[in-house]
């Protein structure tokens, strides 16, 4: 069953769903490997944008579900980005850099946190009884460090609207490598969620068990690894593609759970850019 959420899959941009929209000229060769890119142009080499100001797009996304009886959530995907010397918006997440230069950036940073669950959508009877799980906006800082070997950054972020009371940390690396007129990023990185944070999204609560038939389960703090790849296509000077693929390979405290019935979720989506 699929099932279209707001604002839901917004996690990342797919090479798969790109690859439906574009084709790239056979025989394409390597302009320059990660180490010419980030000479030429750090912030370019590092996937950022090669204009400073506003883009806007339409695009649309695609995620499997940890969640029993929800296999996918999709929807269409308003892209709204800007970069300028203080604010920056981009996708889920925007702030303010308090520091940047064309090798690191330290910044504090707000996100839209698009995890939830709702009971109704699920086709399993059981997790129908249930307690509904929100989205929330999480606050927190960011760095980013881009050398001739990669990118590395570190994200710690925590719930401001009081809904699940968490911390959310992640450590990624990313290897740039750019084609004629395409950059493309593989990433690997670990999640870190506490306990709170699991507890939330992923906990049986005596009152749900009894309802459900489910054991009761609290987790702990968890690790989820992930591998991405991100892709940037230049069309003309104004416009460009872009997608993502991730896959998140989830902790043992959260497949742990009744609620869970998948050890990993995937996350595509795909869309145009305008800059101006």
């Amino acid at each position: 069953m699929k099932k279209r959420i707001p604002f839901g899959g917004l996690a990342s941009m797919t090479l798969l769903a790109l690859l439906t929209l574009l084709t790239i000229t056979p025989g394409t060769s390597f302009a320059a490997p990660a180490q010419e890119a980030w000479e030429e142009n750090p912030a370019d080499a590092a996937a950022q944008g090669d204009k400073w100001g506003f883009n806007t797009g339409l695009g649309a996304s695609l995620r499997t579900s940890e969640y029993k009886g929800i296999d996918s959530l999709g929807s269409p995907l308003p892209l709204i980005g800007y970069e300028g010397k203080w604010l920056y918006l981009r996708g889920l997440d925007g702030g303010v850099h308090v520091y940047r230069d064309h090798y690191q950036e330290f910044n504090i940073q707000l996100s839209y946190l698009p995890q939830n669950f709702y009971a109704s959508w699920s086709d399993n009877s059981r997790m129908k009884r249930l307690d509904d799980r929100y989205s929330t906006l999480m606050a927190g800082l960011n760095y980013t460090l881009r050398t001739p070997y990669g990118q590395a950054s570190a994200t710690v972020s925590t719930d401001t609207l009081g809904v699940n009371n968490g911390i959310k940390a992640d450590v990624a690396y990313a290897y740039p490598v750019r084609f004629e007129n395409v950059m493309i990023a593989p990433t690997v990185g670990v999640q870190w969620t506490d306990t709170n944070y699991n507890d939330y999204y992923y906990s049986i609560s005596s009152s749900e068990s009894r309802a459900s038939g489910f054991k009761e389960y609290s987790p702990e703090s968890a690790f989820s690894p992930y591998a991405g790849l991100t892709m940037r296509v230049i069309l003309t000077e104004d416009w460009s593609a872009v997608a993502n693929a991730k896959a998140l390979f989830l902790g043992n405290e959260i497949t742990d759970s009744p609620m869970v019935e998948r050890t990993t979720t995937y996350s595509f989506s795909a869309g145009l850019l305008y800059a101006f």
